[in-house]
């Protein structure tokens, strides 16, 4: 069965949450998510800021012990426009190495979907050129922890989280224990 999941509530925790659908194994779920500032494709601000996640998707029959299986058959940008930092997180360095990166500036990309590409908007001098292909990937998703925890979308562990690994990307088969019905 095909769901259309339209979200209406975001959260920066993974687990410890109701539900906001409930979905049979091998179902499809096909849904839309908002940035990482929490502005959706309109340019609403919905969400919270850092990592907001879509759900959490109850899948009927899960029990702790068993795994998930998700596939992602399709990711695509919801809204013409993108944008990225070079801010490194306090929490992705290891302890006592410095934080190099002076500023933390955003750089905006204008997304043209006819060509699959992104360019650099209104960027320092030596970007004015870059234009790089778009390639779709999940960069946070996961299941929900044991112990009723509530974990910052954040960091990452064997529940998932933001692993901001560019091979999930369309096509790819994720696995994730199940630690909660």
């Amino acid at each position: 069965m095909e769901h259309t999941f339209s979200p209406t509530v975001y959260y920066s925790t993974i687990g410890s949450h109701p539900p906001e659908l409930r979905v049979a194994s091998g179902d499809t779920v096909v849904t839309t998510t908002i940035d990482a500032g929490g502005w959706d494709a309109d340019g609403a601000f919905v969400g919270p800021r850092g990592n907001p996640q879509t759900g959490p998707i109850f899948v009927e029959g899960a029990e702790p012990g068993d795994t998930l299986r998700v596939k992602f058959d399709s990711i695509w940008p919801n809204r013409p426009h993108g944008f990225c930092s070079r801010r490194i997180a306090p929490h992705v360095l290891e302890p006592g190495d410095p934080n190099t990166v002076a500023e933390a500036k955003r750089l905006k990309f204008r997304l043209d979907f006819e060509n699959s590409s992104a360019t650099v908007e209104g960027g320092p001098l030596a970007l004015a050129d870059l234009t790089v292909p778009i390639q779709p990937m999940m960069g946070c998703f996961g299941v929900a922890p044991a112990r009723d925890q509530a974990i910052s979308t954040a960091t990452s562990g064997p529940y998932g989280g933001n692993m901001d690994y560019k091979g999930f990307a369309p096509g790819v088969t994720a696995y994730l224990p199940v630690f909660v019905e």
